[in-house]
């Protein structure tokens, strides 16, 4: 990825000299830079299940006092207090 950035900021610095292999080093680099976006969204989606399941836990073993303190010491707080 780093590789990425570097070669993109090279070209943005000397455009003028942009040939037809930068144009394919960007589409590779935009085709790149979706994966990882569509990475990010699988796992932060796995993590927010994660915390659900573990939510769901707590909660049945202690009050919603309890459960509402643990969500906001965690930095959990787009949790719904329904659970959901």
């Amino acid at each position: 990825m780093k590789d990425i950035v570097t070669r993109l900021r090279m070209i943005v610095e000397e455009p003028d000299s942009i040939c037809k292999t930068d144009l394919h080093y960007i589409e590779d680099a935009a085709d790149e830079l979706e994966s990882k976006g569509d990475e990010i969204a699988r796992l932060t989606a796995e993590r927010d299940e994660a915390r659900k399941e573990v939510l769901l836990w707590v909660k049945e073993r202690c009050s919603w006092a309890e459960l509402s303190q643990e969500i906001k010491q965690r930095g959990w707080e787009y949790l719904k207090e329904d659970g959901k």
